[in-house]
């Protein structure tokens, strides 16, 4: 069932809509995306909202973008030990075939 969320975020009220069940979740964003604008906001003084809000929009998806390379370089990492544990178990299987 949707629902309509009340958030705050850097001194303005939004109103969302998500499923029941992920109000703590949409909770959660709007005050990391609350925090994001504060963070920016300390250290450009002046700076007009919007174009606060979109500042804080590039360094979330700079970090976003560094989770997916880290997940990417951890995924292939994790690929290639599999191949190993993989070969390391076939070879010792070739060594008691029986004949």
């Amino acid at each position: 069932m949707k629902e309509r969320l009340q958030v705050e975020i850097f001194g303005h009220r939004y109103t969302l809509t998500g499923e029941s069940n992920d109000a703590d979740y949409v909770r959660s964003l709007a005050a990391y995306v609350d925090q994001k604008m504060k963070e920016v906001a300390r250290q450009t003084q002046g700076m007009p909202q919007s174009k606060l809000a979109i500042l804080a929009a590039i360094n979330i998806t700079h970090e976003f973008f560094q989770a997916k390379n880290h997940q990417k370089e951890r995924e292939t990492f994790l690929d290639g030990k599999t191949r190993d544990l993989i070969e390391s178990i076939e070879d010792q299987f070739e060594d008691f075939k029986l004949e």
